[in-house]
């Protein structure tokens, strides 16, 4: 064979090996991946330009919300639902898109079986007692009977948005629901992580049969099946959108709702 042939065949080779693409769970199943900062949520970047569609490769279970801030945002199972404002669940495009969203693979490091009753101090006090760090982040899924529960939603804002997420929320729609059984899913981040998320507890909850949803602010639980899985790292895709890359963050902004985490 013609050297120069052979040596061409080579490089096309090595070329296409390198375009080959490497699938994000095989390198990255302990890792959550977030889209935006949370100090961009704060500060009125409502919009984003990540597909519901690729979302969707960077986990199965997590939690956000919808351009506009149309809603809440719970990932179960594989599977991306949207709570509207009136109380409705429904199952968004593919090609709709977010300002700000968590997920990750699941894979249970540790489980805590509780039957006994818990609310939401109760239940966060106990798992942080188990933690084995405070310095990892960590994925939650939490099966169980809820005696009460109360989740709130996300009201949709119209452009030029004029209200920070605090000041939002403070009109956001509370839903209540008695006897009902679900699974809540959700992050724990250590305090260093400062303006990029939340420190502490954020779930989102959604009934078994699909019809309640949200938020969690506060609940009884009546039996409870406690998974939870260990992070070693988060992944941050920052948004080119103008509105992003433009704006002056007010970084003193923050979740300041009377219905946030607790």
């Amino acid at each position: 064979m013609n050297r120069f042939i052979f040596i061409l065949i080579v490089i096309i080779s090595i070329i296409s090996c390198n375009q080959k693409k490497v699938d994000y769970k095989s390198v990255n199943s302990d890792t959550i991946f977030q889209y935006s900062v949370f100090a961009g949520l704060t500060n009125k970047i409502y919009d984003g330009n990540l597909s519901i569609g690729k979302l969707k490769k960077y986990g199965d279970t997590g939690l956000g919300t919808f351009n506009g801030l149309n809603g809440e945002m719970i990932i179960v199972e594989g599977e991306i639902y949207q709570l509207l404002e009136n109380g409705k669940i429904r199952i968004p495009d593919d090609l709709e898109t977010t300002p700000f969203a968590i997920i990750s693979f699941f894979e249970e490091d540790q489980i805590i079986q509780l039957s006994k009753d818990f609310n939401y101090e109760k239940l966060k006090a106990l798992i942080q007692e188990n933690l084995p760090s405070k310095n990892i982040p960590y994925t939650f899924q939490i099966k169980g009977k809820f005696k009460y529960l109360q989740c709130g939603g996300a009201p949709i804002q119209d452009k030029p948005y004029q209200k920070t997420l605090s000041e939002a929320l403070v009109d956001r729609p509370v839903f209540e629901a008695d006897n009902i059984k679900g699974t809540m899913v959700g992050f724990w981040f250590p305090e260093y992580i400062g303006k990029i998320n939340v420190p502490g507890f954020h779930l989102h909850f959604i009934s078994e049969d699909k019809t309640f949803a949200g938020h969690v602010i506060d609940f009884t639980s009546s039996n409870l099946k406690i998974q939870i899985d260990y992070s070693n790292g988060i992944n941050v895709l920052i948004p080119d959108t103008k509105e992003f890359l433009k704006s002056d963050f007010d970084l003193s902004q923050g979740y300041n709702s009377p219905f946030n985490s607790k």
